[in-house]
């Protein structure tokens, strides 16, 4: 991953930041840049949202011209002009996200409200799932879904307590722990061939079985190639 992409990267979280300190009120206890220690490794969160009404977990993308994705699918595909460019199902990305969280804080993994925000100038050409694997997809109003969730689903003192983990969490990270995750993490995946037939491995989810919610690398010619690589 270039300097560049990681800037881009944090310039559309730098947006959403914006954008909730614009439209929501107090009650509202944002944690931006999260790193989550799990077993294998940490998890990089965008933005965590805590309240009263739930924890929201909010993956974003800074993408420019048209964009396809299938819920259902590992990768996603981004058309600029003439070009194509595949990348991560951010819905898969972010229920991983939710569930490492869920974990980390010893809570119900139903409370937990996944978004996902496009920023940019990028247009949706194939429907956007409103509610698909814990997944919702904004490029715009997306602090309306927040507010309509308006049942109340965590007591005063539950909030505390998870402000308070992740306060700490934060307080021990800087920016260049991020810098340093998300390069990691793309070596890891980049340029990783299947060693049966020679074809891209992808990152997918595992949906089913003792290893459900994890991550792995599989080979895009699936299921002609079952080959598997854990990570």
């Amino acid at each position: 991953m270039s300097l560049r992409a990681i800037i881009k990267g944090f310039t559309g979280e730098l947006k959403t930041t914006f954008v909730q300190k614009l439209f929501l009120d107090e009650e509202y206890r944002i944690f931006n840049n999260v790193l989550i220690p799990t077993e294998s490794r940490s998890t990089q969160i965008d933005h965590i949202i805590v309240s009263k009404y739930g924890v929201f977990v909010i993956e974003t993308k800074d993408k420019t011209g048209w964009i396809f994705g299938d819920p259902k699918e590992a990768q996603w595909t981004q058309v600029i002009f003439n070009d194509r460019y595949r990348f991560q199902n951010p819905i898969r990305q972010n229920y991983l996200h939710t569930k490492s969280l869920a974990e980390f804080l010893r809570i119900d993994h139903k409370v937990i409200h996944s978004l996902i925000i496009f920023w940019g100038d990028c247009e949706f050409k194939t429907p956007m799932p409103e509610y698909v694997f814990k997944g919702n997809v904004f490029n715009t109003k997306y602090t309306n879904y927040i507010k309509s969730k308006n049942k109340t689903i965590l007591s005063e003192n539950e909030v505390d307590r998870i402000c308070s983990i992740l306060k700490e969490v934060k307080d021990s990270k800087n920016i260049f722990d991020n810098i340093s995750h998300a390069i990691t993490v793309n070596k890891h995946i980049q340029n990783t061939k299947c060693p049966r037939c020679g074809g891209n491995l992808v990152e997918r989810i595992a949906r089913k079985g003792n290893n459900i919610g994890q991550k792995f690398l599989g080979c895009e010619k699936y299921p002609k190639c079952r080959y598997i690589k854990s990570f």
